[in-house]
């Protein structure tokens, strides 16, 4: 009896040890799984305009291969992830179009292009006032010089084209502004400031450009709080901004709120522009 279940014993230890080895051997078996390489992924993309008068509106047209996802990068903080994109531009300028494609198993390969968006229609010679004369405009200040507008340093010297001669007020309380009314509302994107011939403390230091619909409600466009100009030797000297701005406002306001400490205020030129110079 006693031989008979020692051997039944060791038949069932014997066979747990051969289920043991064949499901052992199964599962190795089935977890041995050749790798195979996915192709490398390829980025490429050609590009068109969509006409002269269309300038920053761009077609991208995409040419790469083995690949599962896609991004654009356009160089003005926007993207995309379809495969041929439009994109407009708000503004010209340069821009670097970077496309990043990747497959599944992380490969990814990527394509860079410079490209230089200039207007075609825009003519670099024409800027300031003379550019901004098509559409016509009334300029006005609400403290003169003491002789008048029309007198040697009187406010039309800031708008005449001329950087030899300027506009210089006496008394100066940091509340000058300096005003364009369009004949038509422009969007105007820049402007310049042409620093006067004499003290350097005359300069302006603090002010804001604003734009306005109907000359009571002012948005501020572009502020500026130190002065640009050196201390000594910059005279007569023209500096340019650019700011964003969309909207085709009547008014454009200079708003000088200080000076650097002098009781009295020169500048020799205000230009306004429609586009950056």
């Amino acid at each position: 009896m006693k031989n008979n279940v020692k051997r039944s014993c060791s038949i069932l230890s014997l066979l747990i040890l051969i289920v043991i080895t064949t499901v052992k051997c199964k599962k190795d078996a089935e977890e041995v799984v050749p790798v195979v390489d996915e192709p490398k992924p390829t980025a490429g993309f050609d590009y068109t305009v969509a006409s002269p008068t269309k300038f920053l509106e761009y077609q991208f047209t995409g040419t790469s291969t083995n690949y599962k996802t896609l991004l654009w990068q356009f160089g003005d903080d926007s993207t995309s992830v379809l495969v041929n994109p439009k994109h407009v531009y708000r503004f010209p300028g340069k821009y670097k179009v970077t496309l990043t494609t990747r497959n599944g198993q992380g490969y990814s390969a990527s394509k860079e292009v410079l490209l230089n968006i200039v207007d075609p229609n825009f003519d670099p010679t024409k800027i300031g006032e003379n550019y901004m004369q098509t559409v016509g405009g009334i300029f006005s200040v609400n403290i003169d010089a003491n002789a008048g507008p029309n007198s040697a340093e009187g406010s039309k010297k800031l708008v005449d084209g001329d950087i030899t001669t300027k506009f210089l007020q006496a008394g100066f309380d940091g509340t000058q502004r300096c005003t364009f009314e369009l004949a038509t509302p422009q969007v105007v994107g820049a402007y310049t400031l042409t620093s006067g011939n004499d003290w350097e403390d005359r300069d302006p230091r603090y002010w804001i450009l604003q734009g306005s619909i109907d000359g009571i409600q002012y948005t501020d466009l572009h502020t500026v709080t130190s002065c640009p100009w050196a201390n000594a030797g910059e005279r007569r000297v023209t500096k340019r901004y650019y700011f964003d701005n969309f909207v085709a406002y009547k008014f454009y306001r200079l708003y000088i709120k200080a000076n650097r400490g002098s009781r009295v205020f020169q500048l020799s030129e205000w230009t306004i522009n429609k586009k950056q110079p």
